[in-house]
């Protein structure tokens, strides 16, 4: 649909997408979301090595693991995004960002749950995925299908946990209580994930997504 100026009734420029607005021009843009990983890395070893046992700390550097090459990711999409500053550099700093984010609090849902507190599924029901697209104005849909499979992915390890907390007798009994009631959590997800599937199917492929068909265009 064409807009026009209201003075000069001539066609008005297009507004630039979300992904676009948010690209970084200033460096402090560039180093914040890397530097948030590598603290959320730092505390999943903390958290590890404070509950004393090895398997809490296994799960911890694993979690850690995946942060950390979050960080960087973050870090070398954001920087060309902040050097070159265009639609294409802008276009990988999003999905890299909806990626990592999403990403993220997947493992910090599910690290919380096989260790024993679902605290982190807690915080991926109520902050994460429904806060998602709250103040987007337009939602690309590569970012409905990262949820999505996000979602799945976590829906599929809650119901294997909760079947194992059902079948395996040997388990510490708050980590048996953590993994069945993990089974509801497995199913708002399978939910979330269903419904993510459906806004991708209707959301409209950007022309980047397509294949950089379009020509390439400054982002600031």
């Amino acid at each position: 649909m064409e807009t026009r100026d209201p003075e000069s009734d001539e066609l008005a420029e297009e507004t630039p997408p979300g992904w676009v607005l948010n690209t970084p021009n200033r460096l402090l843009e560039v180093w914040l979301y890397p530097v948030l990983e590598l603290l959320l890395a730092a505390v999943h070893v903390a958290l590890g090595i404070a509950f004393g046992g090895v398997f809490a700390l296994v799960v911890g550097i694993a979690a850690a693991v995946v942060f950390g090459m979050g960080s960087v990711a973050l870090l070398v999409t954001g920087w060309r995004a902040y050097d070159e500053q265009t639609r294409a550099a802008s276009w990988r700093c999003h999905v890299t960002r909806v990626v990592v984010a999403v990403t993220s609090v997947a493992v910090v849902a599910v690290a919380s749950l096989v260790v024993g507190t679902p605290s982190g599924l807690v915080f991926g029901a109520i902050a994460g995925i429904p806060m998602a697209f709250r103040f987007a104005r337009v939602v690309p849909r590569i970012d409905h299908l990262v949820v999505a499979w996000a979602s799945a992915s976590v829906a599929v390890i809650c119901t294997t946990l909760a079947v194992i907390g059902f079948t395996v007798p040997d388990l510490p009994e708050y980590r048996t209580v953590a993994w069945i009631g993990g089974s509801f959590f497995g199913l708002f997800g399978a939910v979330v994930a269903v419904h993510q599937f459906r806004a991708a199917a209707r959301a409209p492929r950007d022309e980047l997504e397509l294949g950089l068909t379009a020509p390439d265009r400054t982002a600031s």
